[in-house]
């Protein structure tokens, strides 16, 4: 059996680095893709499968795309197509027309149209935002089935989307669990390199940079807290379009020597481990890969309260604060300085994740998801 995955881009922490893990570990199911912009995430994977990809390196317009993803799709003859990301949801949509017999799988891996999204948007962002959900709820009838990245997602975005419940199946984002060796070498030599002082404590955000990821919020919380705690820094790691107003924020707030912007890193894993504290302030998510990544470096959590975040953890795993209550924010990252006891509550949050997470299960998940829907049809 052929799946053929269309999605944005191969680069990214979160969606895109998901489904790179999940084809790696398919068993009864050939993947291919099609990335359709340009992205720096193939490298890796051609480093443990050799998986047929097609980057399309399309421009933002994107008008000659549908041709050739057409063209693609006769040449490889799938059985299932699986769209990931908005772009290439709308493009596999289209396709339902000229490929009938082909079964289509939708993904849901974030909560675009809650009300925190819409809050924080102006009038003609919210209207940009009511468009593209319209256009999303009229295509979706062109999907067979969905699936969801967590629970929270599914019921929202069924909602939102006006699509039965029974055609979404929720299988949750996955992370390999193989251990890492990292040696103290190594993250000593990572530290000098960052130039951070053995006597800082670290805390560590990894997202893209937008107003949804709530950076900005963290690093006016995180002046409150570092008025009060001269030995802590703030590491920034990911891109995005607040990148200027983050570094004016940081230069206008006088943190330039506690917080650092270290753009796109191939080495997160490394940095969890320097790291002593995650903070993930979204206010609105999927289920966050790098959140799990998180749990399972066993770096003690300090997150948004939002359910996609809370489904990462058991009861009582982790420390939360209501999204953009920056004052509450600033007293967790306090609170987390002065308890003992991290190692109980990170043990704990790491044994559910193992349970729930693990690449390998959510793979064998896809594998028997694929098989039954091909089977519906045979």
């Amino acid at each position: 059996m052929k799946v053929l995955y269309i999605i944005d881009t191969l680069s990214g922490y979160g969606a895109e680095k998901s489904i790179l893990q999940i084809a790696q570990n398919l068993n009864c199911a050939t993947p291919v893709f099609i990335q359709l912009f340009e992205g720096n995430g193939i490298g890796n994977l051609h480093d443990k499968k050799s998986i047929k990809i097609y980057s399309l390196k399309l421009e933002n317009d994107a008008s000659n795309g549908l041709e050739k993803i057409i063209n693609i799709v006769r040449l490889e003859n799938p059985q299932i197509i699986h769209s990931t990301l908005f772009r290439a949801d709308q493009f596999a949509r289209k396709l339902k027309r000229l490929f009938p017999s082909i079964i289509f799988v939708g993904s849901f891996v974030s909560n675009s149209y809650n009300a925190n999204r819409f809050k924080q948007l102006s009038f003609i962002s919210k209207l940009k935002l009511r468009s593209t959900q319209f256009r999303d709820r009229i295509s979706a009838v062109n999907v067979d089935y969905f699936i969801s990245n967590s629970e929270a997602i599914k019921k929202s975005n069924v909602k939102a989307l006006g699509i039965p419940s029974n055609k979404v199946t929720v299988i949750y984002r996955g992370r390999s669990f193989e251990e890492k060796k990292t040696s103290d070498r190594l993250i000593s030599k990572t530290r000098r390199e960052l130039n951070i002082a053995i006597d800082k404590t670290v805390f560590l955000n990894v997202a893209r940079l937008s107003i949804g990821k709530g950076q900005l919020d963290l690093v006016k919380a995180f002046k409150k807290f570092s008025d009060n705690n001269s030995n802590v820094i703030l590491l920034l790691i990911g891109e995005g379009v607040l990148l200027k107003e983050l570094q004016n924020c940081i230069e206008r707030l006088e943190l330039k020597d506690k917080v650092f912007l270290l753009g796109y890193r191939n080495d997160v894993h490394l940095l969890l481990q320097l790291a002593n504290y995650f903070v993930f302030p979204s206010y609105f998510e999927g289920l966050s890969g790098a959140l799990i990544e998180a749990i399972m470096s066993k770096t003690p959590c300090i997150i948004s309260d939002i359910p996609e975040n809370m489904e990462c953890f058991p009861k009582n795993a982790m420390l939360s604060f209501q999204p953009g209550n920056i004052q509450q924010m600033a007293m967790r990252m306090d609170k987390a300085l002065n308890m003992d006891n991290w190692t109980s509550i990170t043990t704990n949050a790491y044994n559910f994740a193992k349970k729930n997470f693990d690449i390998k299960i959510v793979s064998t998940q896809y594998d028997n998801f694929y098989n039954k829907i091909a089977a519906n049809i045979s």
